[in-house]
């Protein structure tokens, strides 16, 4: 299109008799200004174009319409008509209005922008974990089968490679079924060495999220056999950093825990998967071996892909009929034992929900009582504005006129506090991402994005109608000859139940906010103070992955762990070393069904299980865990001695009721002739967290059940990440191809296994300091403002004989009856509104009265600060000043 023909369609705008006269004109004057120009220039004329297509062109058709009507015999109302040239200069009033009163302007506009901000931050969470489709293809048709333990109740356990099997076998009800398992494995050969992040993954697993190859192919049917299965496909970004994108990598050799793997395909940029970040992934070996896949050792995440005719109600009744006939067919190792279909959203966003959603109520409170603080600044504006309003009333300003213009002023501050909360909630977002779910972590660009933005202007047009109403209709409600009359200076020009309204109003608010952060800072103590059944001072931990091609038969495996051990235990600065294969606090686990010699398992009973560690004989000592009866493990504990097994207080509670265990023995459900003995007794180490339940853990020596990954914990007296170069000094010794991964002190553990909370408890205790800073600052203005009306009142009273002392008792009462009321009924809805948290407390009930005490002490001490220094004032005030500023 040319721009003589787009200018000719500006023009179109503009009623056709001035078309007719000046249209020529007009587009030739264009034309040649346009020639002239140059760069940004032109910019300026197409812009000057547009806004005199906008304000001439329509609204010359408008008064043409205006004037149709009245010649027409239509009423006209009194409605605001909204044209260019007015609203412009209604900005222009705003601007000067804010340059005028800088202070006024910064207060307002710093106070939004911290509760827009901080409602952006929050929604762009929300709007990526619960409103956002998921990354996948067709996402609604993508669930996880879990194994489930309804007698015990357990919903949601890992799967056996078995189970997986005949799900896949025997199902009629997906499109695809694959298995998942996460590894850490050394890249060695062309470049640095690192370890990286590895996933191994049954053939369907990429045809389940939609996921093709960018170059090669994905895995196929057979390619989980052993003797087939050293193929490797690559992620897009491993791909990219490691082998510069070479297309032609397809084909190659990769050298893994130094055994080499064909690399097969590549995935593509946009290649989106749940709970992993994996930068490789392996086929998932689970036949071909020389013994069956085992039904009793759980370590498998599965997922799904719904056939297009099949609902999750539907599968989850097919699966539960699966789990029934498995149960009867294999009585032994599968009792009690049944499957279960979740959404795959759900799974996401269960764990964040509602903490989201409670955050996503804290930041409405605050922005509300951002709202009234507005309000109330407004007002107090807008009463020394009366007589401004009288006489622009007076020389035929309408009403709705000087309502537009009140809500253009509030705009205008709306807007700007708008800008600035962007930038907020962009410093925001990278908070709160800090403990999302990878598929549905929010980057900081969100906040740019179109829903986004939407929210945030659809929020700023909320703030200008909230926060101008009021003001507005408090202006032109007023007579106009009254203010013009007393000069404009009444003494109460603003009706005193609304300023009590507001006040009660933000009380409330608060006080609820503060309850929900004192609840949540309630329920972090309540976890902190659970018995971890470990020391976390003074220990460094670090984890080794041993390569299966090295070390693969368990003897060296142990060898190399003992030698280490051994190494690290002859340094000055290390009191105790210990490995275990599974480390507590952090809910990497395992699980296997147990034999209790002895025990009659009833029809009613649940299955036995225990969660095995295999540990060094040192392990107990070097986290600092008791040993409550029996003793621990012994050198002479080797592979050639009886077996020997140490149980948790869980377990011997659990299976030897009011019995000892010692001497008692034990085995896997699929070892018949592998019994063990119990030695010892420790006790209960948290392993899934402080707040989460200890079940049963049986503690084998790592001689006699090697694990190729151990994780060693190494007390000292000193500052543990000095021990680090001492580990990495003799690990390269022993092997120098060998790296340390997950190199962190148990405090640090211990702390990220509460992150979550710490999180919750962080932000709610933010959003609660800054909702209290705002009320305060709001009831202060408020009674300043009130004071400063109220000055000729106060200085005829204290002329007349008032004591200053009963003047100052005077305003804390009015104010004390106002906040009182506000903590009855924040304090009291928080009764019910608190029980929508329950869910992310821990160890405190919602109505806990200790919260609601110091809530309510807190939020009158403060509020009660807030209003004793205008109440100082009143008492401060000069009867004869006040007198002759009344005059």
């Amino acid at each position: 299109m040319n721009v003589q023909r787009l200018y000719r369609m500006l023009l179109r705008t503009f009623p056709k008799d001035l078309r007719d006269e000046f249209g020529g004109q007009m587009e030739a004057l264009f034309l040649a200004e346009l020639a002239n120009a140059r760069g940004f220039r032109r910019w300026r004329l197409w812009q000057r174009a547009l806004a005199d297509a906008w304000r001439h062109g329509w609204g010359a058709r408008r008064d043409s319409w205006s004037r149709f009507r009245k010649t027409s015999s239509y009423i006209e109302y009194d409605l605001p008509r909204w044209r260019m040239d007015t609203l412009r200069y209604d900005l222009r009033h705003a601007v000067r209005a804010m340059v005028r009163q800088p202070g006024t302007a910064f207060i307002v506009v710093l106070t939004l922008a911290l509760a827009i901000g901080a409602n952006t931050a929050v929604f762009s969470a929300v709007h990526t974990v619960l409103l956002r489709p998921l990354p996948y293809t067709q996402p609604e048709r993508l669930v996880m089968v879990w194994e489930k333990r309804e007698a015990e109740g357990v919903m949601k356990n890992s799967v056996s490679p078995a189970d997986y099997l005949d799900w896949a076998r025997l199902n009629q009800s997906f499109a695809a079924i694959a298995a998942f398992n996460g590894a850490a494995l050394d890249l060695t050969g062309e470049g640095d060495p690192e370890k990286i992040e590895a996933a191994g993954v049954s053939a369907p697993y990429f045809d389940v999220f939609g996921v093709g190859a960018l170059y090669g192919r994905i895995f196929q049917e057979g390619d989980d056999v052993i003797g087939r299965n050293h193929l490797v496909v690559l992620s897009h970004a491993l791909w990219r950093q490691r082998f510069g994108s070479d297309p032609k990598v397809v084909g190659r050799p990769i050298m893994l825990n130094r055994v080499s793997f064909q690399i097969v395909g590549v995935l593509p940029s946009n290649a989106k998967f749940p709970n992993t970040e994996a930068q490789i992934f392996m086929p998932l070996v689970m036949q071909g071996g020389v013994d069956p896949p085992t039904r009793t050792s759980h370590q498998f995440l599965v997922y799904a892909r719904l056939k297009p005719d099949v609902t999750v109600v539907q599968a989850r009744s097919e699966m539960d009929r699966i789990g029934r006939d498995l149960e009867k067919q294999y009585p032994t190792l599968s009792r009690g034992h049944g499957a279960h279909v979740t959404p795959l959203a759900a799974e996401i966003i269960e764990p964040v929900e509602s903490t989201l959603l409670v955050l996503m109520a804290a930041v409405g409170f605050i922005l509300l009582i951002a709202c009234i603080n507005v309000t109330n600044l407004l007002l107090a504006r807008a009463a020394g504005r009366r007589r401004e309003m009288a006489v622009r009333s007076a020389i035929g300003a309408g009403r709705s006129r000087l309502v537009r213009q009140v809500l253009v002023e509030c705009g205008v501050l709306a807007v700007a506090g708008s800008a600035f909360g962007l930038a907020v909630a962009t410093w925001g977002v990278q908070l709160l991402a800090a403990q999302m779910p990878v598929v549905a972590r929010p980057e900081a660009g969100i906040v740019l994005s179109i829903p986004v933005l939407l929210f945030t202007l659809a929020t700023t047009i909320v703030v200008a109608l909230l926060a101008g109403a009021l003001p507005a209709w408090h202006m032109v409600r007023e007579d106009p000859a009254e203010p013009l009359k007393e000069g404009g200076r009444s003494p109460v020009s603003l009706r005193r139940r609304l300023r009590f309204g507001l006040i009660v109003a933000e009380v409330a608010l608060t006080s609820l906010l503060l309850v929900g952060a004192g609840l949540t800072i309630r329920s972090f103590r309540a976890v902190l103070s659970q018995e971890a059944g470990l020391e976390t001072s003074g220990r460094l931990t670090f984890r080794l992955a041993l390569p299966f091609r090295r070390y693969g038969d368990g003897v060296d495996a142990t060898r190399f762990f003992g030698e280490l051990e051994s190494r690290l235990a002859g340094e000055a600065l290390i009191r105790q070393v210990g490995a275990n294969s599974l480390p507590p606090l952090t809910g990497f686990d395992g699980r296997r069904g147990v034999v209790i010699e002895g025990r009659v398992v009833g029809p009613d009973d649940g299955p036995t299980r225990a969660h095995p560690r295999s540990v060094t004989s040192n392990y107990i000592q070097a986290i600092g865990a008791r040993l409550r009866e029996g003793r621990g493990f012994l050198p002479s504990d080797d592979a050639a001695s009886a077996k020997v097994a140490i149980i948790n207080e869980t377990m011997a509670r659990r299976y030897w009721p009011g019995a000892s265990p010692i001497g008692r023995r034990v085995r896997y459900t699929d070892q018949p002739e592998q019994w063990r003995e119990v030695v010892g007794i420790i006790n209960d180490v948290k392993h899934w967290g402080l707040d989460a339940p200890v079940n049963p853990e049986i503690y084998l020596p790592m001689s006699q059940a090697p694990s190729e990954a151990m994780t060693f914990v190494l007390a000292t007296n000193g500052d543990p990440l000095s021990l680090i170069p001492i580990v990495q000094r003799h690990v390269r010794e022993l092997d120098s191809n060998l790296p340390l991964f997950q190199v962190r002190t148990m405090e640090q553990v211990a702390a990220r296994s509460v992150e979550r909370r710490r999180w919750t408890m962080t932000l709610l205790g933010c959003f609660a300091v800054l909702a209290l800073v705002l009320a305060a600052a709001g009831i202060y203005g408020v009674m300043a403002h009130l004071v400063s009306l109220r000055t000729p009142e106060i200085g005829v009273r204290l002329t007349l004989g008032a004591s200053p002392l009963g003047v100052m008792r005077q305003i804390l009462g009015q104010a004390l009856v106002q906040i009182a009321i506000g903590l009855v009924l924040g304090l009291g809805s928080s009764l019910l509104l608190m029980q929508g948290i329950r869910t992310i407390l821990f160890g405190v009930e919602p109505t806990d009265p200790l919260t609601l005490v110091l809530v309510g002490v807190s939020l009158l001490s403060v509020a009660l600060l807030a209003v004793a220094v205008p109440a100082y004032r009143a008492m401060t005030i000069d009867p004869v000043s006040s007198l002759r500023q009344s005059a």
